[in-house]
């Protein structure tokens, strides 16, 4: 497959520009062409032969990336085509002509963002920050480059055990544990937030942030609302109960309250933004 993308792949040049773009600041792909960077390339471009109908897109070289800061490199490319395929995961879904899926899941994030944190959902329409902005920088990377690389890597992990509903609970968890800064933030604060601020060393170490994100998916699977509702089709409505957000007497997810959370004001510059 490596050998017939280089005759016949229609992606070699866009997979050879975007290798020199992933994860810069890491020390294994600093050099151009260098042992990783040749790996990169070569997974990058075999998939593209092995699944014609997605080839290849933009984010999939750091979901490559960073399989291969820990797998060798034929390990990296079946790792990455039981992502793609498997229903735990299904990112072909992300990838295809259409992006329906990610469609799906921007749809959904809105519903969780006007049950969960009304006031940021209005907040952020008003300021016309639409979902769009940031979620396809989101979903289809599993937060890659959008978040501190220590948490990138954890988040990684947990994606793997839990599959796809890590995603709207993770995007939520974000908006959730910064949702006080978020508040009085103008567009171009948002802006900045979405595309730089938050891959930067966040207030909350690390494993605060996995037992946010535990909590809410939880949270979300208690409420049936952890995945959005397949393509033409509805899932069953959840029965109430107390620790649902839109019952009467609904209560947040446990964790600390908001007041402690936020972004840390020395935190330093982080590494290039990422990809679409």
């Amino acid at each position: 497959m490596k050998e017939a993308a280089l005759v016949s792949s229609w992606d070699i040049m866009q997979i050879n520009l975007d290798v020199n773009r992933t994860f810069r600041s890491h020390t294994m792909f600093w050099d151009r062409y260098g042992v990783r960077q040749r790996a990169l390339f070569h997974v990058l471009a075999a998939y593209s032969v092995y699944d014609t109908e997605v080839g290849y897109c933009q984010g999939m070289s750091k979901i490559t990336a960073i399989l291969l800061t820990f797998l060798p490199e034929e390990d990296t490319f079946w790792a990455l085509a039981q992502l793609m395929t498997i229903d735990r995961h299904a990112m072909h879904g992300f990838f295809i002509p259409g992006f329906q899926k990610l469609l799906r899941f921007q749809a959904h994030h809105e519903r969780v963002l006007e049950r969960a944190v009304p006031d940021l959902k209005k907040h952020m329409d008003e300021e016309q920050m639409s979902t769009g902005i940031y979620t396809p920088k989101w979903f289809p990377q599993c937060f890659l480059s959008q978040t501190p690389f220590s948490l990138t890597q954890k988040l990684r992990d947990v994606y793997i055990l839990d599959g796809e509903r890590v995603l709207t609970a993770m995007a939520y968890t974000i908006l959730k544990v910064h949702r006080k800064c978020l508040l009085k933030l103008p567009l171009e604060g948002l802006w900045e937030f979405v595309r730089d601020s938050l891959a930067q060393p966040w207030a909350l170490e690390d494993e605060a942030v996995l037992r946010h994100l535990r909590a809410s998916i939880t949270q979300f699977r208690r409420m049936r609302c952890d995945l959005p509702p397949p393509p033409g089709g509805l899932r069953a409505p959840a029965p109430p109960c107390s620790a649902c957000w839109g019952c009467p007497q609904g209560t947040e997810p446990p964790g600390p309250p908001s007041s402690t959370l936020g972004l840390s004001s020395s935190a330093p510059a982080s590494g290039t933004p990422g990809q679409g």
